[in-house]
């Protein structure tokens, strides 16, 4: 085991002191270098009342050359910087220093970082934008769930089936005012069910991507409330879910062949406005919540997406909830279990699933594989960054020139792939880090490697 080198005060000072001078031959040469720069443009000012081609091309490659000698000095000094101050942070931990002088911190996480006023704007337009799409996603949702999935008996996507199952039990849906409060109930049930994977999700994925999914739950309850009312509040008049009907009133239709068609054909369109839902919830860098905060964790730990997981777990429960749904009390006796079981309830209920991850996935392909091209002056704190987000397999390369044909010869490229539905909090993350960083991205058909020997 290597021994740890003793450290004196003198030491330490004598780094503080290293730091401030180079912190001030630094700012010196700055000053001298811009001071260069202007003699130079004023002289080529000058050269436009009197021109001289000859004098004129060497005031421009002297000007080119003090920019690359400025690159190369001013690297040269804060990589000294950085030595010196990764010194010190070495001398403060070994001499227990009680106020810490240390700019740099080896937990990023805890040193409050100062974010340049363009990228604050630009994250609070995000947001805002963001806030706006998952409330309209939440709208949207509901109006499948009250006006399509309701009257046709079909099952929510996931463990809203539960949430859906649970509510009917206390409210049996027997009358229009029991209907109604079933459907409340089931918001909440379903924001009840998600507690365990929502304290799993602020843990795993992030009090971000958490907080998006919780407002878009309690967005679906508010407009719940908004249209069919609650209590003496009846909704609004002839738009709320007991007074209008989209197409057809289910209740009224006598044949069992008729109902069973509109029966799917309701499924069909509550398919396509779930799927709208979700898609611009993930786009937004959020979920619906249940099933999808796992299958986010799992994308993320195993960096690649997870395949068709989660249709076989939604058809899972699926298959459990519809089971239960048949101690449901009716104004209609239910028929004998296998003929109500193997109804068309159950199969819309799975053609929903598939419907609707359809539509979500064009809308916005999470899982797909797509490589970022990270071209970044602080390439370090970028990658610690990424790590820190559980993106650890980063190839780097030095840069020449980038795309706008600049020389960046203090610039490194950083290559990773990841699926698309962490692009957003991934570019978030880069941006923190390096606010001058060049991000590009490509599609990835697949994410392979060479077989290797076990050794």
């Amino acid at each position: 085991m290597e021994k740890k080198r003793k450290i004196t005060q003198q030491e330490y000072e004598n780094i503080k002191e290293n730091i401030r001078q180079t912190q001030k031959t630094l700012k010196h040469y700055i000053n001298q270098t811009e001071t260069t720069r202007k003699s130079i443009k004023k002289r080529l000012a000058k050269l436009e009342v009197n021109p001289d081609q000859k004098k004129e091309f060497k005031l421009k490659v002297a000007l080119e050359q003090l920019k690359i000698t400025e690159k190369s000095a001013i690297n040269k000094l804060v990589e000294k910087i950085v030595e010196y101050e990764q010194e010190l942070i070495a001398a403060e931990n070994y001499l227990n220093i009680e106020n810490p002088i240390a700019v740099l911190k080896p937990n990023y996480k805890n040193k409050k970082e100062k974010i340049p006023f363009s990228l604050k704007k630009y994250f609070q337009i995000t947001n805002l934008k963001n806030y706006g799409y998952i409330f309209l996603a939440a709208l949207i949702a509901t109006i499948a769930f009250d006006y399509f999935f309701s009257p046709s008996r079909i099952l929510p996507p996931g463990i809203g089936a539960l949430g859906r199952i649970f509510a009917q039990f206390i409210f049996p849906p027997l009358t229009i005012d029991n209907i109604n409060n079933s459907n409340l109930l089931y918001y909440i049930f379903f924001i009840v069910l998600n507690i365990p994977l929502i304290i799993f999700s602020w843990k795993t994925l992030g009090a971000s991507f958490t907080l998006k999914s919780l407002m878009y739950m309690i967005g679906q309850i508010l407009f719940h409330i908004i249209i069919n009312g609650i209590g003496s509040y009846h909704g609004i008049p002839y738009l709320n879910s007991n007074d209008f009907y989209f197409l057809q009133n289910l209740s009224t239709i006598k044949d069992q062949t008729i109902l069973d068609l509109w029966i799917f054909f309701f499924g069909l369109i509550g398919a396509i406005l779930t799927g709208i839902a979700y898609g611009i919830l993930y786009k937004v860098g959020s979920c619906p919540g249940g099933t999808d905060f796992i299958n986010n964790y799992i994308a993320r730990k195993k960096e690649k997406p997870i395949g068709n997981i989660s249709i076989l777990v939604n058809s899972i429960i699926l298959l459990g909830t519809w089971a239960m749904s048949y101690g449901i009390k009716s104004n209609n006796p239910n028929p004998s279990f296998g003929l109500y079981y193997f109804s068309a309830p159950l199969f819309a209920s799975f053609m929903v699933i598939f419907i609707a991850g359809l539509v979500a996935n064009k809308i916005f392909p999470r899982y797909r594989n797509t490589t970022l091209f990270i071209i970044s002056e602080k390439p370090n704190l970028v990658s610690e960054r990424l790590k820190a987000k559980g993106i650890h397999n980063q190839c780097a390369w030095k840069v020449d020139w980038t795309f706008d044909d600049n020389i960046r010869d203090d610039s490194i490229l950083i290559m990773i792939t990841i699926p698309l539905v962490f692009f957003r909090e991934i570019k978030e993350t880069v941006l923190l880090a390096d606010p001058g960083a060049i991000i590009r991205s490509q599609s990835a058909y697949k994410i392979g490697e060479m077989p290797r020997d076990k050794k």
